[in-house]
């Protein structure tokens, strides 16, 4: 439905074959912008928008079933350029493509590669700052290794600081939802970002506050 609802709108559409190659299509047919669902033949969505900011200037979008507002913001920290909840309206799919087409088409093609990520893809928690396209994390301006699990539950509290998060909205929004992470794999992954992101103990718990009963909030401007 909206493949012939695009072309009946004047857009040529080119389809990837392999999840894999989403990129290369997106090169090789000179895509302007991308439509990415929650899944894209069997990699998570999110994975696929990562990828695609990191190596190309297209536009992108979010086509999602879920609203919550978590996976919005997540959406948009790691590059992409709007969010729709699905089941989309076509003319405002149509319209909004047209929007972020209007922001997005300033590359040159020969330009060879992505567009250059702004400072408003780095996401500011008092001393902590992170890229959610480049993945990368830094503490008072010196770069923090984290492991991907653990980047990921940080990007996640990081859309809600003060705002106490359970352990199965953290679970869901770091992974999509039914994603093989215990709660128990939770509390280990705070326990490390504690200890590398803050200098003591103490700091760590109180950056990164234990609600018992309830969950883990990460707390701003403290």
């Amino acid at each position: 439905m909206l493949a012939g609802c695009l072309q009946s709108e004047g857009f040529t559409l080119a389809q990837s074959d392999d999840a894999l190659t989403v990129a290369e299509t997106v090169k090789r047919e000179a895509v302007n912008i991308c439509l990415v669902g929650d899944r894209a033949l069997g990699r998570d969505g999110f994975d696929v928008v990562r990828e695609l900011r990191r190596d190309s200037p297209a536009g992108i979008m979010m086509l999602r079933q879920s609203g919550d507002e978590i996976d919005m913001v997540l959406a948009l920290e790691m590059g992409a350029d709007d969010y729709m909840v699905k089941p989309v309206r076509p003319r405002e799919l149509c319209a909004r493509i047209r929007t972020v087409l209007r922001r997005t088409v300033i590359t040159p093609r020969d330009a060879g590669g992505a567009r250059p990520v702004p400072d408003g893809f780095l996401r500011r928690v008092d001393d902590i700052e992170i890229c959610g396209v480049l993945r990368i994390v830094s503490v008072g301006g010196q770069q923090i290794d984290l492991s991907p699990d653990e980047f990921d539950v940080l990007m996640v509290l990081t859309t809600s600081t003060n705002v106490v998060l359970s352990r199965e909205q953290i679970i869901a929004a770091a992974r999509g939802g039914g994603h093989a992470i215990s709660d128990r794999a939770v509390d280990g992954i705070i326990s490390r970002l504690r200890r590398k992101l803050f200098d003591s103990p103490d700091e760590g718990a109180r950056r990164i506050r234990t609600v018992h009963g309830r969950g883990y909030m990460l707390t701003e401007g403290d």
